[in-house]
């Protein structure tokens, strides 16, 4: 009786089949970081724009509510341009000129002014940042026509018409974080105490 010897096989990896295993490791971890990475950057716009949609409404409330409390005062006439805006307010108990603006850096910006202030030289008064990355601001200043009976709006509301106050204000504010990031924000405050009555030819 023949006796076959059995050859013992000592099981392992070649050299080849180490490399081809080592790339398609590589390749799947590289998937899982591109998939992982896309996903936080995803996630940081996301929460960058509801930041800043946020604040925003903050924003708007705040200048809402400050709006509407506006008043006729001799000496602080309600203002207001297409980038600017100014009003006499109660701060504290205190008669005060608030106003908003966009700044040369496309901030948009809080002035407080107690009354002593408004007679002084120059813009003083407490100065806020409120929203960097402005890239557009625009205030309209709704009244009524008394020649046509209708309610119109004006780019402006000038020193002259120091007497009477708009029957509503329109914000118009476009913010620009980065490039691909947009929001547009677009309020109607109506003025309680706003008469508006001008015999004014609007021209659009």
């Amino acid at each position: 009786m023949v006796r076959k010897n059995k050859k013992n096989f000592i099981a392992g990896f070649t050299l080849l089949e180490l490399i081809i295993s080592g790339a398609l490791i590589f390749l799947v971890s590289v998937t899982v970081y591109s998939v992982f990475a896309s996903g936080i950057s995803v996630w940081k716009r996301a929460n960058q724009a509801r930041s800043a949609g946020y604040g925003l409404r903050l924003l708007a409330d705040k200048l809402s509510v400050e709006l509407r409390n506006a008043f006729r005062f001799s000496t602080i006439p309600f203002e207001g341009k297409q980038d600017s805006i100014a009003f006499a307010g109660l701060i504290d108990n205190q008669v005060s000129r608030i106003s908003y603006f966009l700044n040369e850096e496309d901030t948009f910006c809080r002035r407080l002014q107690s009354y002593p202030d408004v007679f002084k030289k120059g813009e003083s008064g407490k100065y806020e940042l409120l929203l960097p990355g402005v890239s557009k601001l625009k205030f309209s200043y709704c009244y009524l026509d008394n020649a046509s009976g209708d309610y119109k709006w004006k780019d402006d509301w000038v020193k002259e018409e120091q007497d009477t106050i708009p029957r509503a204000v329109k914000i118009e504010l476009t913010y620009k974080g980065k490039p691909e990031e947009e929001l547009k924000f677009i309020k109607t405050v109506f003025i309680p105490i706003g008469t508006g009555e001008q015999k004014i030819e609007l021209v659009q």
